[in-house]
């Protein structure tokens, strides 16, 4: 499943399928991330499509709204203090297994370590088309991760507002002249 990103920003967006129906909406306000989904309302159908807060993110907490009880993940080893550019960010999930947002080919990817890791999603930046195809920058989410769609997007907007988007060598960071 891919989820497109209708401006290049995720910590400001909305997150759609490929045929432009909108299921995630990031909002930004100084000092809050909030994620909302999108879903049908099923006792009342003409009411069309109706927001639900599924996650929110601060400077010091990320927060995921499940089931009417709210969820502190709190980071378990990240990686402040190492200067390693493509720092990995590791938390416990709900269910009290290790997941990990790391680098990779300049892709974050999500990882459940369970036994062995396990991909769950990828984040794909979007092209110009100057050499290949133009794209959209897009969240991809693996067959694996299906169940936690919620859970993988407001993460991934967490690490993309604290470990991803704050690294002097991302491209969003231009350099000051």
């Amino acid at each position: 499943m891919e989820l497109c990103l209708r401006h290049n920003d995720p910590t400001q967006t909305l997150l759609m399928t490929p045929d432009g129906i909108v299921m995630y909406q990031v909002n930004t306000a100084p000092g809050q991330t909030t994620i909302s989904r999108f879903e049908n309302h099923a006792q009342r159908l003409s009411t069309g499509r109706v927001s639900c807060v599924v996650g929110e993110v601060d400077s010091s907490r990320l927060r995921l709204h499940d089931n009417e009880i709210p969820i502190d993940i709190v980071m378990v080893s990240g990686a402040e203090d190492i200067e390693n550019v493509d720092r990995p960010w590791t938390f416990n999930g709900p269910d009290d297994k290790p997941y990990t947002w790391q680098i990779l080919f300049r892709s974050p990817v999500l990882f459940v370590s369970d036994n062995a890791p396990v991909p769950l999603a990828r984040y794909r930046q979007a092209k110009l088309g100057i050499i290949s195809r133009s794209r959209r920058a897009f969240l991809e989410i693996f067959p694996a991760g299906i169940n936690v769609i919620d859970f993988i997007v407001v993460t991934f907007v967490s690490y993309a507002k604290h470990h991803w988007l704050n690294e002097p060598h991302h491209e969003s960071n231009p350099p000051a002249i």
